[in-house]
């Protein structure tokens, strides 16, 4: 199971069994579900979020923890979790979650999802190797499970390749924080996710000041072909080269109105042609031509490898 932040290798004092260095919150959960002895692994680190790989005898599984701003965050996708899991089956996996707070941080259980991300799939096609069979089986599974979600009247908020991880079971989407429909709101505290990965539409309502902010259907569609170029080529898919700037230089806001004044043209895929052409139409239309997720599945599928 992968995250959208930064991974590092397991973290491990030299002599110190890695349950030693297991955090408090939801410790007594997770080990009840794991089983003891436990071995802890931290998997993800942003400061503010930690997501750790808990195995023991009887099962393994992911612990959560978010403190200060990442507190909000994970109790988010708890709540969002129990909302979703019985009605979209790439997210059931949250049926077995359980969760909790502390007065300064929350934390969130689920089964570990044995399998990569759509961005490690995607490596063989960043490398420029010949064999993009699996890559495209992913990127099929990654457009349904959204269409089906749409389906279902929702939207994960968050789609993006690290976002879904391919199991034996099917694709899993993870990462659901800012999910929402018409019976659990978008969270104020959302701010449009991947600023890369966002359509024009929604960077301009983000940019207006609009809250709550609600990315639709259609950017939502956007973002996945977005996410698919980029796992592809590892560079976003706008080319802001023809714009002459970096966009690594620029605070989020700065990008915003850069892009507010002048929309730049897209790159290249140039190692896979195919997929470019079947993502192009999806990234140059306006929300209302704008195909959806499940038509963007059926046009991947119709693609050789």
């Amino acid at each position: 199971m992968t995250d959208s932040t930064t991974v590092h290798p397991a973290t491990v004092l030299p002599g110190i069994p890695p349950q030693a260095n297991a955090p408090s919150e939801g410790r007594s959960e997770v080990e009840q579900l794991a089983g003891t002895p436990a071995t802890w692994t931290l998997k993800t680190d942003r400061g503010d979020t930690t997501v750790w790989q808990v195995t023991g005898p009887i099962g393994q599984w992911a612990l959560k923890i978010g403190r200060g701003e990442g507190a909000a965050v994970v109790g988010r996708e708890a709540e969002v979790l129990s909302s979703i899991s019985t009605t979209v089956p790439t997210t059931s996996y949250g049926a077995r979650a359980k969760s909790g707070r502390t007065p300064t941080s929350a934390w969130l259980i689920t089964p570990w999802l044995d399998g990569p991300s759509t961005w490690e799939v995607f490596r063989t096609v960043r490398d420029s190797r010949p064999d993009r069979q699996d890559a495209l089986a992913a990127a099929v599974d990654l457009a349904a499970a959204v269409g089906s979600m749409h389906q279902n009247g929702w939207v994960h908020g968050d789609v993006q390749p690290h976002h879904a991880i391919h199991t034996r079971g099917g694709v899993r989407l993870i990462g659901c924080s800012w999910s929402w429909n018409m019976h659990l709101l978008p969270s104020y505290a959302f701010h449009g996710g991947l600023m890369h990965l966002m359509s024009p539409e929604l960077l301009a309502r983000v940019e207006s000041g609009q809250r709550p902010l609600g990315p639709s259907q259609p950017d939502e569609t956007y973002a996945l072909a977005a996410g698919l170029w980029w796992a592809a080529t590892n560079s976003w898919p706008l080319n802001y080269a023809q714009l002459g700037i970096d966009p690594g230089k620029f605070t989020a806001k700065a990008l915003r109105e850069v892009l507010m004044r002048r929309w730049p043209p897209l790159g290249r895929i140039s190692q896979w042609p195919q997929l470019e052409e079947v993502l192009r139409p999806v990234l140059t239309t306006g929300p209302r031509e704008r195909p959806p997720a499940l038509q963007l599945a059926q046009w991947l599928r119709e693609l050789p490898a």
